[in-house]
């Protein structure tokens, strides 16, 4: 479909590709992965035509359709979220022009031959239009915005009264309406909440477009590509697998290299002595020559330096009372809409929380509140003993004066610390030398999220507050995240649609729907077997009072009725019943994980194990990094399939 051979492509003094050579073909699944400003967005830049390579070759399948998700999307205000969506392109626009013009040509016809070609061109659009889904787009175009957030009606509002991120899911929506050849997503979650991301994450899963995505999500990259394209110093590399394969495939060819480096040294050492020993020897002449010709020969193995990475350490914060922050009888509203009313919410020390639910549910509008962003219409926010909070929001130019440079941004946070002092903690955020004197309104989306987590860290507080902290971060900073909040020991809560973060720093899960709170006292995986418990339980519920509602009814009419929705509900069960089945025993499975991994931290942990001589140690390490990494896979299973039966139930409701 689409081939690289032998590309490069430079900006000036500055070589981003070099001899890149990769094909796309038919229903390959691809992740780009890759430092900051490593060439990334430009590869598919190249794959669009939008680029053209200095050096190498691209060639493309004719006819080929290729839909394109940038990172910022320019979209008509006035335009609805429906007619963004239901925007064609490709083939579907070329025939819709078709659709659009040739009635008028037909009716001017002079010729009865003319009129004969021009209806048969017109018979052979609407077929074609049939073909490709023409007719049901709208359909399509109202469940596919409704899965990335857009609430019943919204869909119908002009795109001036959303937010940003509204745009992007519209036009998102627009590739999922139609899919194209080749799909090339630029950070598509970057603007999705958690349960849009899971939803997007199941349909990409089926869909059988060739997938390119940049994303620095590796839960998402986990559930939705098969092999990984790394960009790294000008050379991109392969590897088969998904992102955990990658890290493991990278690891073992980094040990291999490295391995390869220390014996090609030890011989090449050895080497060096023999000639340096019988160098002046008449009978060994001939051999020392032929050393000093093959060490000329030999290619040294170069090991590459590893990249500079996010350096991050929170300083621990003044403890605080046992509640940090508390809301109190709390009301607040935009206009008629009621938000909260009469809630309560309470922060603990050391803490570590997370909000999920729906989008519009109301949790940014939360740690707002928490924040002291919003002023709640009656109720009060009451601080606890000896916190400050700090609020880190989804826009990060707030954060920063975008008229001063980086230096100056970071220092008025702390006025009162040295220069050296603020230099240092920025160089942790890899501003170092010059940089610091670039103005904050040049720099990138991941440069202003690293100075806006550098401001906080300059005035640390005891009550930390995160509106989508992982958003423009690569990876590599997201585990210097994860890491230094991890070790935070002051009161966090935070917003996130990144499974993979949620999972390693949450220690405890609040869910927002309909303006009702449910606390989750667990981690990630509590939540999400319990909400699979909850799920099931009301499933059941619905079901018997389905029934007794049934059982009241009398009359031909009445049976027909129950007749028909018995058929429905059994031709659902038979549609849904492979999931299910998958379902319970990943579960299982999960939770044989969960309680063999228990038992083996708990050798681990324990003197006794290590007096025992028949005790492994680095074996029973290497278990738990296995097991580890299989509970992993195993939940994003679950994830995966949640979706799917969720998505599965709500088309058979809806037919």
């Amino acid at each position: 479909m689409i081939t690289l051979e032998n590309v490069g492509k430079s900006f000036g003094a500055r070589v981003l590709l070099r001899d890149v050579t990769v094909t796309l073909g038919p229903g390959d699944r691809f992740g780009i992965v890759g430092p900051n400003g490593a060439g990334k967005s430009t590869l598919l830049s190249l794959l669009l035509g939008h680029d053209h390579p200095d050096a190498g070759s691209i060639r493309k399948t004719r006819g080929l359709t290729i839909g394109h998700l940038p990172q910022e999307v320019m979209t008509e205000p006035r335009q609805t979220a429906l007619a963004a969506a239901l925007r064609p392109s490709g083939r579907l626009a070329e025939v819709q022009e078709e659709l659009d013009t040739l009635p008028d040509a037909l009716a001017t016809a002079a010729t009865s031959g003319e009129r004969e070609r021009l209806a048969a061109r017109l018979a052979d659009a609407h077929t074609a239009y049939a073909e490709i889904g023409g007719h049901d787009r709208e359909a399509r175009a109202r469940r596919v915005l409704a899965g990335l957030g857009f609430r019943p009606g919204e869909e119908e509002r002009p795109l001036a009264t959303f937010s940003g991120g509204y745009a992007m899911r519209a036009e998102l929506a627009r590739l999922l309406v139609d899919v194209p050849d080749v799909l090339l997503l630029d950070e598509p979650t970057n603007h999705l909440d958690l349960e849009s991301v899971l939803w997007l994450q199941g349909i990409l899963a089926s869909t059988p477009a060739t997938l390119v995505v940049i994303s620095h999500d590796r839960a998402f990259l986990n559930a939705t590509v098969r092999s990984i394209l790394e960009i790294d110093r000008t050379t991109l590399t392969r590897y088969a697998g998904n992102y955990d394969d990658y890290v493991r495939e990278r690891e073992e060819r980094r040990a291999t290299r490295e391995a390869a480096a220390r014996a090609q040294e030890r011989r090449i050492r050895q080497t060096e002595r023999f000639i340096e020993r019988f160098r002046a020897k008449n009978t060994k002449a001939t051999q020392v020559q032929s050393r000093i010709k093959a060490l000329a020969k030999e290619e040294r193995i170069v090991l590459e330096r590893e990249g500079p990475r996010v350096r991050i350490r929170f300083p621990q914060p003044e403890r605080t009372s046992e509640i940090a922050l508390a809301l109190e009888g709390v009301r607040y509203a935009y206009g008629k809409k009621v938000v909260y009313d009469g809630f309560d919410f309470f922060l603990r020390r050391g803490e570590r929380t997370v909000l999920v639910g729906p989008n519009g549910a109301g949790k940014s509008t939360l740690l707002k509140l928490l924040g002291g962003v919003l002023e709640p219409a009656s109720g009060t926010r009451r601080p606890g003993l000896r916190a400050t909070i700090g609020y880190y929001g989804q826009h990060r130019h707030e954060l920063l004066d975008l008229g001063k440079t980086v230096l100056e941004n970071a220092w008025s946070a702390a006025p009162d610390e040295s220069e050296t002092f603020v230099r240092t903690l920025l160089g942790s955020f890899l501003f170092v030398g010059d940089d610091v004197q670039k103005s904050a309104s040049v720099l990138s989306g991941g440069e202003k999220s690293r100075l806006a987590l550098a401001k906080i860290l300059l005035d640390p507080p005891s009550v930390l507050l995160l509106d989508e902290p992982t958003t423009h971060l690569d990876i590599p900073s997201l585990d210097a995240l994860i890491q230094a909040l991890r070790e935070y020991e002051g009161a966090l809560c935070f917003v996130s649609h990144d499974a993979h973060f949620i999972r390693e720093v949450a220690q405890r899960v609040v869910r927002i729907e309909s303006g009702a709170v449910t606390e989750y006292p667990g981690d990630w995986s509590y939540y999400l077997w319990k909400r699979g418990r909850e799920t099931a339980a009301a499933v059941d519920a619905s079901e018997l009072e389905a029934a007794t509602d049934e059982m009241s009814r009398s009359g031909r009419g009445r049976r027909e009725e129950r007749r028909r929705a018995a058929e429905a509900r059994q031709d659902l069960a038979a549609r849904t019943r492979p999931l299910r089945q998958e379902l319970a025993v990943v579960e299982r499975e999960v939770a044989d994980l969960e309680r063999e991994k228990a038992e083996l931290e708990s050798r681990l942990a324990s003197p006794d194990s290590y007096a025992d001589p028949a005790f492994d140690a680095g074996a029973e390490q290497q278990r738990h990094v296995a097991l580890s990494r299989r509970l992993s896979e195993r939940m994003d299973r679950w994830i995966e399939l949640q979706t799917l039966l969720e998505g599965a139930e709500g088309s058979g409701a809806s037919e």
